[in-house]
Order: structure tokens, then C-alpha cells, then sequence
């Protein structure tokens, strides 16, 4: 694995088919922008600054960005879905969530919760939205078309998942970050859950593309690549 930030990784968007955004958090004292935004090639793993309105438009869409952005605050903090609808989801930590339509007019905004307790970040898959609830030990999905609780896997006395934190998607599985350093992931094709890894001291985010892994922790972020 290769170390590719010493911060605390924010977000992470895909930009093209061989290349993400990555949002790096800049403690305030070393400097005066809060963020640094750049472009990383995964197959060079080379970096290129861009610009925090391309990290946007990647985000929220090109038709919609700026005034989805002009309605939000903190937008790093929050998850994005671009549906195929082309409205845009957005879900923050406490679990406040809204739907934009696809020129960024707000059409509803709530809180998704389960049992009373917030869900918080987010992986959309083939129709379904995936979100997780740390104090319910479960990972939830919902149906992309109504926002309805579609299937719940794990529960608050399994051991399934014990307090995840985050999930993504690579297109075969579900991958979701407990506390601590368990990771675990979501067959897409059956539903089983397995061990991806069971040693990442203080694991934020994990992300997979084809044979490449980012991984996130509270020391910084590695990539690497299958042999």
C-alpha cells in the first residue's frame, strides 16, 4: 500500500473511469483553506490539484450544482447520490436528507432514521440506496424510487456489523466500515456478508475500483493495487 495523504480524507468522487476526487481536510493551523481538492490517477496513482467548483459539478451534476450548493452548508460532510432520474439525494451524518430535482430545486427534505435512530452515509446500487445505523448495528437499503426501508441486514444484538460507520459500492458488494478496524462486505449477488479485513487501525472510509483499494484512516490514506 502507498500513502497518499497524511490528512483526514473528507470525500471521495468519481471523476472519470481511471480517475476520483479526493477531498483532504487541512488542520486550520498549517494553512487558510480548509480543504485540498485534487484528481487521483488510479492507474499512475499521480496527483492533480483541481478546482473546488469541478469537485462540485462532479457531485451534485453540472446542471444543478450551484444551487444545490447555495442551499447547504458544510458540503463535504454530505453524501450524494446523482439518480439516474438525474435528481440528486443528498444525506448528511445526522441523518437530515433531501431530493433535488435535477436543476436544484429542493422538492422534500426529512430525516431517514431506523427505529428512532439516525442513518448516515451513502451508496447507491442498481436501483437501491444503502445507508447505515451505527446505534442499530445494521446496514439499511432503500428503495431509490419511494425512500422506503427495503431490507435491513444485521441488528442491534447481531454480530453482523458492530457499529458501522460507512459504506461504498464497487458494483459486486457493499463494503461497510465498523468501529474500531473491521471490514466487512455485502455479496451483492446473494446478500452474505464476509471479512475483507479484520486489522485497519482506526478505519474511516474504505473504497474499491476494479482492482484498486483506498483505504482512510484517522492517519491518513493508502491505495493500493491486487497482484
Amino acid at each position: 500500500m502507498k500513502k497518499i495523504s497524511q490528512h483526514e480524507i473528507t470525500d471521495v468522487v468519481r471523476y472519470a473511469d481511471d480517475k476520483i476526487i479526493i477531498v483532504e481536510k487541512i488542520p486550520a493551523a498549517l494553512t487558510k483553506p480548509n480543504a485540498n481538492y485534487y484528481v487521483l490517477n488510479l492507474k499512475t496513482f499521480e496527483k492533480e490539484a483541481v478546482t473546488k467548483s469541478v469537485y462540485l459539478m462532479k457531485k451534485f451534476g453540472a446542471s444543478s450544482y450551484q444551487k444545490i450548493t447555495e442551499q447547504l452548508t458544510a458540503v463535504p460532510q454530505c453524501d450524494a447520490v446523482i439518480l439516474p432520474s438525474r435528481e440528486v439525494f443528498v444525506l448528511f451524518p445526522n441523518g437530515q436528507c433531501g431530493l433535488f430535482s435535477s436543476y436544484g430545486e429542493l422538492q422534500w427534505n426529512k430525516t431517514l432514521s431506523y427505529n428512532d435512530k439516525e442513518v448516515h452515509s451513502l451508496a447507491y446500487e442498481n436501483g437501491y440506496l444503502w445507508c447505515c445505523c451505527t446505534e442499530e448495528n445494521c446496514v439499511i437499503r432503500y428503495a431509490a424510487d419511494n425512500f422506503k426501508v427495503d431490507l435491513r441486514i444485521g441488528g442491534k444484538e447481531a454480530d453482523t456489523f458492530r457499529s458501522p460507520t460507512f459504506v461504498s459500492s464497487d458494483g459486486e458488494g457493499i463494503y461497510v466500515c465498523c468501529e474500531g478496524k473491521r471490514l466487512r462486505k455485502i455479496d451483492l449477488t446473494d446478500l452474505t456478508v464476509s471479512d475483507v479485513s479484520d486489522g485497519i487501525p482506526q478505519l474511516t472510509r474504505f473504497y474499491r475500483f476494479g482492482k484498486i483499494s483506498l483505504l482512510c484512516t484517522a492517519n491518513g490514506a493508502y491505495i493500493g493495487e491486487d497482484e
